[in-house]
């Protein structure tokens, strides 16, 4: 019977307790009612389908469906940066993996990371 590999994680600490203290914080954040609103829906499949394929897999001679409307300039919170952009499309692990290690500082260029496979 397979089993899953050993999680290391601090003592004491249950596993997923960090993630769900994160999102209780990011929830929390008043901006993040605006990706329920109509007016973002509508903005959202605007952006995916005038570029309907991931910009950093086409940058690499990849063709993958986006399905992610990115803001290029982190807004944090800033109502008119989130609204008017700009915006880029990006399939779900390039915003999940790649961009989110550009914004964090781990990369320079979002175009210069190595890319899955």
């Amino acid at each position: 019977m397979p089993f899953a590999p050993t999680t290391l994680r601090p003592r004491g600490q249950a596993l997923g307790q960090a993630n769900k203290e994160y999102d209780a914080r990011r929830c929390k954040q008043p901006w993040r009612a605006w990706y329920k609103t109509g007016r973002w829906r509508s903005l959202r499949q605007w952006q995916l389908n005038s570029e309907p394929l991931c910009r950093l897999c086409t940058a690499e001679d990849r063709l993958t469906p986006a399905s992610v409307c990115d803001h290029v300039t982190p807004h944090r919170g800033d109502e008119a940066l989130f609204w008017s952009g700009p915006f880029q499309s990006l399939c779900e692990r390039c915003h999940s993996r790649d961009k989110q290690r550009v914004e964090y500082g781990e990369f320079r260029e979002v175009l210069a990371l190595p890319h899955h496979r």
